[in-house]
Parts: C-alpha cells; structure tokens; sequence
C-alpha cells in the first residue's frame, strides 16, 4: 500500500496503534490518528476527540480528505450513560443500546457499518502492513502429540465460548484446563496460570499451550488478539511449550525480538489451525 491514499487510526494510542500510524506514515504523510482513548496525546497529526463525538471525528476526516480507515488500539468499554448529544451520535444511541445487550463484538460491527454507511473504507490491519503478522517459516510445523491435543482442544474450547462474546485466550496443559481468560486480560491470565502451577508444584514440568485466536465470527477488521515480547516471557515462567494462534488474525508487536526471544527459550509457535487437521 506504500504511496496509497492517507489512512486514518481510529482507537487508542497504544503500543501496537503507535506502530500502525508509523507505518501509515509510510503509506501517505497524511495519513491521521484519531484518539479516542482516555489519554490526550499532544503530537503532530493526532486529534483527540472523546468516543461520543461522532460528528466532530466525521468532519475532520472529511476535512483531511479521508476515506479509508483502520481501527486499532486499546479502547475501554464506554458508559452510553454519559454520551452527550453531538448532532450526530444520537442518532445511534437506540442501536448501540441494543447492541451492548448482544455483546462487545456486536458493538464493534454495528460501530464498522456506521462508518461503511458514511463511504468510508474500513481496512484489515492485515491491509496495512504483513509485517505484524508471522508467516508460515515463522512457526514452527510440526506439533508433538501432547501439544496438539492441547492445541485442539484449546482451538473447540474458545470457538465453543465465543457464543458467549467472550475469551479469546486459553492455557491446557497435558488435556486439562488451567485457565480460561476473563475480564482480566492475557497478561493477568498467564499470571494466574504461573500461579495455579507453582501451587501444584508443577511449575518445574515444562508442558501446554498457551492458545489465543479471535472470536468465532467476530469481524476480521477490528479487536484481533494481540500478542507481544511480554506475553512471551510470561508463557516462558510459566514453563508452558509454546502459543498456538491464527497466524492471519493475530497481531504480533516487535515480531523480530519476538522470535529470537522464542527461539532462544525453546518456545514452540504454532499455527492453531494444524491441531484441528
């Protein structure tokens, strides 16, 4: 996409978002990052608006001659309670409301349509730049015995809780369900797992898979799983094999450090997809 038209983030001006725009940059200098997380960033280029504010975010992208956009980056779930009339966003308060009864992920897709119905193009992080993602040398091919039935039955777990919009993470070790990631995140999961398995005096036996894959049906353009050298060095204390993931739906921050922390700690990265065949 390098020389394309200019870009706009929409999100929170995270790790990952700062080198997604970074890497915008690169497409187009005028590509533009929309901050609607909860810290105002003051820096060329940024424009921080809060989440409600519909109409100011849609004329800026107008005035900057925007169409395509890429939402990525941390985004705490809004309180509608405190949504303030814009001249624009109440016009979606019944549909969000609605929305929020079904789920995150139904939030997300109905928050894409709206901007899909005002002409904007929205693009996979995939679009953007390959070089967040791992590709097949990448990973290592072939699974043991005892990690693909850890892998394959981490990839029914989540796809079967995905009904219930929730976890996106998993750790099995040896068939048995350790953990199952909430509310907390992946690195409080990886945590407890560390935990449960010093509890067990277990944490000697390096065993399991750390598994983290979308959301089965949620939209491929918006809240991929994101991984990073800190998962990494937790999935390392807690003495688990390795991750297994979507290659093509995961986002990976500082790939290069990533697999040479991997390879160095003996660290299996697989594509969860093999577990199932």
């Amino acid at each position: 996409m390098r020389n394309s038209h200019p870009i706009a983030i929409i999100g929170g001006y995270d790790l990952i978002a700062r080198s997604f725009f970074s890497k915008t940059k690169l497409i187009n200098k005028e590509s533009i990052f929309i901050n609607v997380g909860n810290k105002n960033i003051q820096r060329k280029d940024i424009y921080n608006y809060k989440i409600f504010q519909l109409k100011k975010i849609l004329d800026k992208l107008n005035q900057s001659n925007i169409k395509n956009l890429l939402f990525i980056g941390k985004i705490f779930r809004p309180n509608l309670s405190t949504f303030k009339k814009d001249g624009e966003i109440e016009r979606y308060i019944p549909l969000l409301i609605n929305s929020y009864r079904h789920g995150d992920g139904k939030v997300l897709v109905d928050i894409l349509d709206i901007f899909s119905q005002k002409g904007f193009n929205v693009l996979s992080p995939y679009e953007v730049s390959k070089s967040f993602f791992f590709t097949k040398r990448d990973m290592n091919e072939v699974l043991t015995y005892d990690d693909k039935v850890d892998a394959k039955k981490s990839f029914k777990l989540l796809n079967d809780l995905s009904k219930y919009d929730n976890a996106q993470s998993a750790v099995i070790i040896n068939g048995y369900i350790i953990a199952i990631e909430a509310a907390e995140g992946t690195d409080k999961l990886l945590s407890r797992v560390i935990s449960i398995r010093k509890s067990l005096n277990q944490l000697k036996n390096k065993a399991g898979i750390f598994a983290k894959i979308p959301k089965k049906g949620q939209s491929k353009l918006i809240d991929l799983p994101v991984i990073g050298v800190k998962t990494l060095q937790l999935v390392n204390k807690a003495n688990l094999n390795g991750i297994a993931i979507d290659p093509k739906f995961t986002i990976v921050q500082n790939k290069s450090i990533f697999l040479k922390y991997a390879q160095r700690n003996n660290l299996k990265i697989y594509n969860i997809r093999n577990s199932t065949t």
